[in-house]
């Protein structure tokens, strides 16, 4: 199983974005969830299966809160 997702430092600046580089990273970080998403671990316990699901909600906070933004322009 991989690793826990690092985001690029970017993602610090969110706030700093317009609105295209906000699209960008939010299809960016939605097709990191999709490729997750196929690597979801058959057993839904377990070691491996705790580590995918931290980054699967890591990554899906992520892109609420890019969503959130790019509502607010």
């Amino acid at each position: 199983m991989s690793q826990i997702l690092e985001f690029p430092q970017e993602e610090l600046y969110l706030d700093e974005m317009d609105a295209q580089q906000l699209r960008d990273y939010l299809a960016q970080l939605e097709g990191r969830l999709e490729a997750l998403d196929a690597r979801e671990p058959k057993k839904m316990s377990g070691e491996d299966f705790d580590r995918w699901a931290e980054e699967h909600e890591v990554l899906e906070d992520a892109i609420d809160e890019v969503r959130e933004l790019l509502e607010d322009l």
